[in-house]
């Protein structure tokens, strides 16, 4: 499992690490890339037929791929217990709020006795438009949707297809790549972290 991790990461890291300057295209692919691979994520932990240590580990594999890893972080000056999952309903007046590691621990201990999770694909994936928020970083949105189907006795008795909008933040960082002592040649890698999740069921 680590080593299924470790080798989608390295794919993941080297796809558009060497981009051409202000290349909002390339950002925004990378930003698609990071939520269909927290996607990906989510449908293992989910699978009650996975061993639950290699589950724990793409919880944190997935808490990786936050601002702040999961734990309490500092933004604009102001410091948040970390990441939160909204969820927004037509019969609730405010959404709701859960940590994202909290989250994440009750999907492993979700109580049905089976769980399916099938998400978007990557070409399916809708991303807002870029917003530069300070320099050398921009921000969008990126949603998909998860159809998610619970079993009890090997009969669905839940359903739910809700669609999440991912927070993107995105950092630009410059890079020089030197093919030999007389080519040097600057770029820039784009360095995706995930923010607030808002799970979107009045859709």
């Amino acid at each position: 499992m680590k080593k299924y991790i470790l080798t989608f990461a390295i794919i993941i890291s080297a796809t558009l690490a060497y981009a051409q300057p202000n290349n909002e295209n390339a950002m925004t692919i990378r930003a698609v890339q990071k939520v269909k691979q927290l996607a990906d994520y989510i449908t293992y932990m989910a699978d009650k037929e996975k061993p639950i240590e290699d589950r724990k580990e793409y919880r944190q594999a997935a808490l990786n791929l936050f601002i702040g890893q999961g734990k309490s972080f500092i933004v604009n000056g102001a410091p948040r217990e970390g990441v939160y999952m909204l969820i927004t309903s037509k019969h609730r007046k405010k959404p709701a709020q859960r940590l994202m590691k909290d989250y994440f621990t009750g999907l492993i201990n979700i109580r049905y006795s089976k769980v399916v999770i099938e998400s978007s694909e990557i070409a399916d994936i809708k991303v807002s438009e870029l917003k530069k928020v300070a320099d050398h970083e921009y921000e969008c949105t990126c949603t998909i949707s998860s159809a998610f189907y619970g079993f009890h006795d090997g009969k669905p008795i839940y359903k739910k297809i809700p669609h999440k909008r991912v927070t993107c933040r995105i950092f630009e960082e410059g890079t020089v790549k030197v093919a030999d002592s007389s080519d040097i040649e600057t770029g820039y890698e784009y360095v995706v972290l995930l923010g607030d999740v808002e799970a979107l069921e009045a859709i």
